[in-house]
């Protein structure tokens, strides 16, 4: 397509090119969800004696509404464009934290006999914690998304590959990026005309009317295989038009977000840490598993009861089933699981897959059978729920495992981790993790393997934080269990 028509073919389309429209969508969710927080504490404190506080008083505090606005607006929750999922929820944590707290304090201290108040704005700010981030999620996949009002549309570079495609699929399939591709320039000569309905421009020179004319802000230049002048050439011709700019280099092999550059005599390098090889953060980890292992034992202890009593009373053997597994430095560790299967599953699956092929080949794949004949009624149930992996907080207790890491692997499996296995399980192995949230059994080696290295690389508190939280959603909606 030539820019005179592209030009008709956008103006039909899109109807901005700011980020106004979609920063308004995020405050209508937040003061929203801001205030049914604020509810759902007064609900409670409501609950404990109704003389405590009124609970329908909680609306008359949107006056407060416009101190968050500022406050998100700080942390850059506005218009929150490309932050990761543990970055949002810090700086929701963070930001919050300073918005509830202070109207706690305030009601606190300048008023008497209203500490119940108080206490409602406390737990407000528990709710709100995953309340937000999961209602901007919802919000925007579900609704704003769905409206052309919604994200910043922007131009990708790239050449006619793969790479380039992925980088559009990413940005399709995650509107909560804000960045939507409206059109790609081919870098270099090639019959490519759309994709996915994106129309291609194959003029670099014209594609400088995209800001001229059309006044688009963003660019997202992913780096080619061409020389380093051809890059610098199409950089200072282009990209110097666009206000802001995204570069893709053509580093895959380092699927990091904790890069920081840093200048060497005016040559520029690029600097990552291993996080959890510093004690100080070992120790911040290892408090959050105690903490999580105690709270959440008054719920965990009673569902591993009665699970135990329904398993020794629907099949023969025992309740446990210990496993071999290789943790973190190599070192084997038993892993602790509910039996899920009959007891003789073993024989069952030498069986299975000298007879069958195509089930020999999925196990070789992913080390798992889609219809499994040697699973128990209730064990499926126990499988796609994963409760069947809720003794493992053993392993956690022990020090064995985390909450959030690699997942265990066997002795087999170790040959398909090639040179990258000392790097993956240089960590402790956790209950959950990146490929598991990412879709669990239907993720292969290969992904698990660029899964679990961006963890290590990029690892944070809060990023265990989301993954616990995400790791709760693909429990319920089942998605990838086997």
């Amino acid at each position: 397509m030539d820019i005179e028509n592209y030009i008709s073919w956008y103006t039909k389309r899109y109807r901005h090119t700011s980020s106004v429209y979609s920063v308004i969508s995020f405050i209508i969710s937040d003061f929203i969800t801001i205030m049914l927080c604020i509810g759902a504490g007064f609900f409670i404190v409501n609950l404990v004696d109704f003389h405590y506080i009124n609970f329908k008083s909680f609306v008359t505090y949107w006056v407060y509404l416009p101190f968050f606005l500022v406050i998100y607006n700080i942390f850059k929750l506005y218009p929150g464009f490309m932050l990761s999922p543990s970055e949002q929820i810090k700086n929701f944590v963070i930001a919050n934290g300073i918005c509830f707290g202070a109207i706690a304090i305030s009601i606190a201290v300048e008023t008497d006999g209203r500490s119940y108040v108080s206490m409602g704005f406390i737990l407000g700010f528990v709710f709100s914690t995953f309340s937000l981030p999961l209602s901007r999620n919802i919000s925007v996949s579900k609704f704003f998304a769905k409206t052309k009002l919604w994200g910043l549309p922007a131009v990708i570079y790239g050449e006619d590959n793969e790479r380039t495609r992925q980088v559009v699929d990413s940005m399709l399939k995650t509107p909560r990026l804000g960045y939507v591709p409206a059109v790609i320039v081919s870098i270099k000569p090639s019959s490519w005309e759309e994709y996915k309905g994106i129309p291609v421009l194959k003029s670099i020179k014209e594609s400088i009317r995209l800001n001229t004319d059309l006044h688009i802000k963003m660019a997202v230049v992913i780096h080619s295989s061409d020389s380093d002048e051809s890059f610098k050439k199409l950089m200072q011709t282009t990209l110097s038009k666009f206000r802001y700019n995204i570069i893709i280099p053509n580093m895959n092999y380092l699927d990091t977000i904790t890069m920081s550059p840093r200048d060497i005599d005016g040559i520029i390098g690029f600097s990552t840490t291993h996080y959890l090889t510093r004690i100080t953060n070992r120790i911040r980890k290892r408090s959050m598993d105690l903490f999580l292992l105690i709270a959440g034992s008054v719920i965990a202890i009673p569902a591993m009861i009665i699970i135990a009593v329904i398993i020794k009373a629907s099949s023969p053997g025992p309740v446990f089933f210990k496993h071999n597994r290789i943790g973190q430095n190599g070192k084997k560790i038993k892993v602790l699981k509910f039996r899920s299967m009959f007891p003789d599953a073993d024989k069952k699956l030498k069986e299975i897959l000298d007879s069958n092929p195509v089930y020999r080949e999925e196990w070789e794949k992913y080390q798992k059978l889609t219809d499994d004949p040697r699973i128990t009624p209730i064990g499926k149930f126990l499988r796609k729920t994963s409760l069947d992996e809720l003794p493992q907080i053993w392993n956690i207790l022990k020090g064995e495992m985390s909450f959030i890491g690699p997942r265990p692997v066997t002795a087999e499996e170790v040959p398909k981790y090639g040179e990258s296995f000392d790097y993956v399980f240089s960590v402790k192995p956790g209950l959950s993790g990146m490929w598991q949230v990412s879709g669990r059994s239907d993720v292969d080696y290969d992904e698990r393997i660029s899964l679990d290295s961006y963890y290590i690389q990029n690892w944070s508190i809060w990023m265990d934080i989301w993954l616990i939280a995400k790791t709760i959603f693909v429990i319920l909606s089942g998605k990838g269990a086997r």
